[in-house]
């Protein structure tokens, strides 16, 4: 039986997960975040435990995390998500995957070991997706596509096969990119974007077809 797990995080995308875990049958304590401003998803019926410190009274060995962090705007994006879950497993604390039972999911891709597939979104045969990366709802990843660790791939966006996404980058909502196409690490795609040429790292990319706009994260 699966142990039960603590979201970190009480935004909009600790809700979506939480949702995911308890239709996936898995018990789910409640939420750690230090900003009650933050704290939209107690509409599910769960509890704000607190911020980190409320993990102190669980053990590691009988509970485990999920990082309900989403895509955080302004400066160093993955970046703060990463530090977040970093330090926790530096104390011991292990991440756990999250698989909606509503998204589809070929046995011949490889997922991380906390990697987060949503409702709807699928994953086909030969596609790897990296450490703590988001699938998010609706979203289609394509055979033997590549994502790197920390990214998001938006609300139905689409990478068609053998696509390589680079670790951090953002594919935001609609966005598609085109067979093949590599996209470098930290890149932004915007919304509705069309991607039919590589991408260097750190770019902002939009339109159709989409071109670089000349700003560096």
């Amino acid at each position: 039986m699966s142990l039960p797990v603590i979201v970190i995080g009480a935004g909009g995308h600790a809700g979506v997960v939480a949702d995911a875990l308890l239709e996936s049958g898995i018990e789910v304590l409640g939420y750690t975040d230090p900003d009650p401003s933050l704290h939209g998803s107690r509409r599910l019926g769960l509890p704000v435990l607190g911020g980190d410190e409320a993990l102190a009274g669980y053990v590691p060995e009988r509970v485990r995390l999920v990082n309900g962090m989403g895509f955080v705007s302004g400066s160093g994006r993955t970046a703060a998500r990463a530090r977040a879950q970093q330090r926790l497993q530096v104390q011991g604390w292990t991440f756990a995957p999250v698989i909606h039972p509503r998204a589809l999911v070929s046995r011949h891709a490889t997922l991380a070991a906390d990697a987060q597939v949503l409702a709807g979104a699928i994953v086909q045969a030969g596609a790897r997706i990296g450490a703590s990366t988001i699938i998010n709802t609706a979203a289609v990843v394509e055979h033997d596509a590549i994502v790197g660790a920390w990214c998001h791939v938006a609300t139905r966006a689409t990478l068609c096969g053998q696509t390589h996404v680079g670790d951090g980058c953002l594919i935001g909502a609609g966005a598609v990119l085109r067979q093949s196409v590599s996209v470098g690490a930290d890149t932004v795609i915007g919304a509705g974007a069309v991607v039919v040429r590589d991408s260097a790292g750190g770019e902002v990319v939009c339109g159709v077809p989409a071109r670089p706009l000349g700003v560096k994260r």
